[in-house]
């Protein structure tokens, strides 16, 4: 008997993108959650309404998701893969609609500022909405004339929606990356990557020699990023990525050596390394 397809959550509307790549890696048979907040997919996960949580939590153009990343320090949950999704904007609107009579296109703000020069060459005037899909599913249910929505082709699908321009956004290498989450640790399957939250003392050449532990042993490092300690005025976390899985021999010397340099060191896991497609 073939498992049942997992339920995962993700944050946005049916249709967003996060769902996209829910399907792009569980496949198309796969139940999906949909969640307003980042943190009700944190909720559903420590429910177990669901097995599996996509998060976003960088963009090559906007880079990290910063409520994010928040949240990989709060709770603890295991990265189980990572997927890395091209954002293709489309321009959506009932059918029937021409592309002559259309004024204005709304959703969520990061969508329009990355639309913005089609936009303007279009003349189009961006009205800002709460979310992508959100205001696909919105404008099916009331059309407007004269309006269109900026969403995934998903999204389109999902409601209904016309297809009027694929590939609205301005730049071509426009890639999100989420997580996926569990409540379990992942089988391994290589090439793996490692990702880790440390803090360090506040002393001179306290990063320098923590990362040396990784630099030392051939180990390369793929992404580094810093965010405030909330607790801690002037103190940073700081989000590091690199190349291996932690049951490798070296990475578990690196990461002793970080913990020897470091006041805090929490592995978020070792999983599948992602391609863009």
């Amino acid at each position: 008997m073939n498992p049942s397809p997992p339920i995962v959550a993700f944050q946005g509307e049916h249709g967003a993108y996060s769902e996209q790549a829910v399907r792009r890696h569980f496949g198309p048979d796969v139940t999906t959650l949909p969640c307003r907040t980042f943190s009700a997919i944190i909720d559903a996960l420590q429910a177990g309404r669901t097995a599996y949580g996509m998060l976003p939590v960088e963009n090559s153009l906007a880079g990290m998701v910063v409520p994010a990343y928040d949240l990989l320090v709060d709770y603890d949950l295991h990265v189980q893969a990572e997927v890395i999704l091209r954002v293709e904007h489309c321009l959506m609107a009932p059918p029937g609609t021409a592309l002559a009579d259309v004024r204005r296109a709304r959703s969520h703000p990061q969508a329009l500022m990355q639309c913005e020069t089609s936009l303007r060459r279009l003349g189009l005037e961006p009205v800002e909405y709460y979310d992508t899909a959100g205001a696909a599913r919105d404008l099916a249910a009331q059309p407007e004339p004269g309006t269109a929505a900026i969403a995934a082709a998903l999204a389109a699908e999902t409601y209904g929606l016309d297809i009027l321009v694929h590939g609205l956004e301005d730049e071509d290498f426009n890639y999100t990356r989420f997580f996926v989450l569990g409540t379990s640790y992942p089988a391994r399957q290589d090439p793996s990557k490692t990702s880790i939250i440390l803090t360090t003392r506040h002393v001179p050449g306290a990063l320098y020699e923590a990362l040396g532990e990784l630099a030392r042993r051939g180990i390369n490092m793929t992404k580094i990023e810093s965010r405030p300690r909330r607790n801690r005025p002037w103190h940073y976390l700081f989000y590091v990525d690199f190349e291996g899985h932690e049951e490798d021999e070296e990475i578990q010397a690196a990461l002793l050596g970080i913990l020897r340099h470091a006041s805090f060191l929490k592995v978020l896991g070792s999983y599948p390394a992602g391609r863009p497609e």
